[in-house]
């Protein structure tokens, strides 16, 4: 399936206010804050990778018992941020030289903060919009997801609706307030898309309305959305990289097996990027968007790490392109030969074990939960699996559920529901988790340990697909020969 129509934002003429007002030559912001209500809090100003979507901060201050504080923080061009603390959080649009501060709202206002000095009147439109989209996570009592076709066209119509009657009331005092108004409704434009792509995610196209539907299969260009950082325009990259570009690579090329797919993957994406025509700031997200998604959830690949290589020298922005060299950091630290990071986990009888404990083992790691059907899918042929190694002490088969329901898994081991084997529960909650130590980003997923407890493979195949005994097999001899 082929998509080449894509709704062009640009404005003739914006790009000058990107690289600063003439009037303001430095990129330093300044930021005041007055809110008794915060007095002691560390306050934080920062923005959102737009490929990760990880915290980048800009700077902190620690208010006063008064509740002040002054906060500089430097800033390239104009950037959507954040300023948050325990009793502060809000959004703001930065731009190089300005003098923002935040204050308490009079008593009765509608919103607790508002903003003075530069972009004060973009600003204040900006939290309202935010406070918008929040009251359209439910309508008439039912989550927007879970709406009728009809019903969600109607919430949709809706938002848009409220987001129009915003900015009519908004009255800009110059050109630079219209600018940065204009900057701000762009924003609400990429809320709006989001809505709409969110709520076709997982459903079949006959599930949604034929405007939702052709809606969603375009990517919106527009190149200040990038240069400003917008977090829902990110938000409409990542879906479009997965539901669309990658779907119709599959698509495209459903005759071919899927290893000698894998194997050319990365490369038929960036071809189809490529073909489309993106100016080149989007160009640049969508194919860091693209490469972040297949890293990060297939592991590095020859042709992952000739795309990765390709990136850095030519994607532009930095911010990107490190996303990206920490993708590929975070891999190699468990690659082949690499000492497997250590985990460990409650067993059902409530005892500690840990991953270090099977050293002198052929270690087959199955990671799942309860609640994940692909994984219990797999079971029967994990049985199978074992049963070729039953008598083989030399190989451990080792169970590890990510539940956050400790009662569900518990019933389900003694419903016996489950494998023989060993098994554990380990919470995907903390930095030593077997989640983090091992880059999961989705389960079933599998690892391979050799007896002297180093990696295999981080990404090892499924019991289904009948290769998972003799790879065993063949680390068992090589085990046995390097004793000899």
């Amino acid at each position: 399936m082929r998509y080449s129509i894509y709704v062009y934002l640009l404005f003739a003429g914006i790009v000058f206010q990107l690289a600063g007002c003439d009037k303001k030559k430095n990129n330093s912001v300044k930021i005041s804050i007055y809110y008794p209500k915060a007095a002691g809090d560390t306050i934080r100003v920062g923005r959102e990778s737009m490929i990760d979507f990880g915290t980048i901060e800009l700077g902190k201050v620690l208010l006063d018992s008064a509740g002040k504080g002054v906060v500089e923080v430097d800033v390239a061009g104009p950037v959507f941020a954040f300023v948050n603390g325990n009793h502060l959080a809000t959004g703001v649009l930065l731009h190089p030289g300005d003098n923002v501060a935040i204050v308490p709202s009079p008593q009765g206002a509608k919103f607790t903060i508002q903003f003075e000095g530069d972009g004060a009147a973009a600003n204040q439109i900006y939290n309202e919009a935010h406070q918008v989209n929040q009251g359209f996570e439910k309508w008439n009592g039912k989550h927007y997801l879970q709406l009728e076709p009809d019903k969600f066209i109607k919430a949709k119509d809706s938002l848009q609706k409220s987001y129009d009657q915003l900015f009519a009331r908004a009255k800009p005092d110059s050109k630079e307030s219209a600018e940065r108004l204009d900057v701000v409704k762009r924003q609400t434009d990429m809320q709006v898309a989001f809505y709409q792509y969110n709520y076709a995610a997982g459903k079949d196209s006959s599930e949604i309305p034929a405007s939702i539907w052709e809606a969603v299969k375009k990517l919106p260009v527009d190149t200040i959305a990038v240069q400003t950082g917008m977090f829902h325009y990110a938000l409409l990259a990542s879906y479009f990289c997965r539901q669309q570009i990658n779907n119709a690579v599959y698509e495209a090329h459903e005759e071919m097996d899927g290893d000698s797919l894998e194997s050319i993957f990365p490369f038929l994406v960036e071809k189809k990027i490529k073909a489309a025509g993106y100016p080149k700031p989007v160009e640049d997200l969508v194919r860091a968007m693209s490469a972040h998604i297949h890293i990060g959830s297939g592991g590095l690949t020859p042709s992952g790490l000739k795309i990765a290589g390709t990136l850095e020298k030519e994607i532009a922005s930095e911010d990107f392109r490190k996303v990206i060299r920490e993708d590929v950091d975070r891999w190699e630290k468990i690659g082949p030969g690499k000492p497997a990071p250590d985990f460990a986990g409650m067993t059902p009888e409530g005892k500690k074990l840990a991953l270090s404990d099977l050293r002198g083992k052929v270690v087959y790691v199955d990671i799942w939960a309860t609640w994940c059907g692909y994984c219990i899918d797999e079971f029967p042929d994990s049985k199978k699996l074992q049963a070729e190694f039953k008598a083989d002490d030399r190989v451990a088969f080792l169970y590890v559920s990510v539940d956050q329901d400790t009662l569900a898994w518990k019933k389900m081991m003694a419903a016996k529901k489950v494998p023989a084997g060993l098994h554990m529960l380990n919470s995907n909650s903390t930095s030593g988790s077997i989640w983090n130590l091992y880059n999961v980003s989705g389960i079933p997923r599998y690892l391979l340990i050799d007896a002297q407890g180093r990696m295999v493979s981080a990404n090892a195949e499924r019991p289904s697909s009948g290769n998972v005994a003799d790879e065993l097999k063949r680390l068992l001899v090589t085990n046995k020969l390097a004793q000899n």
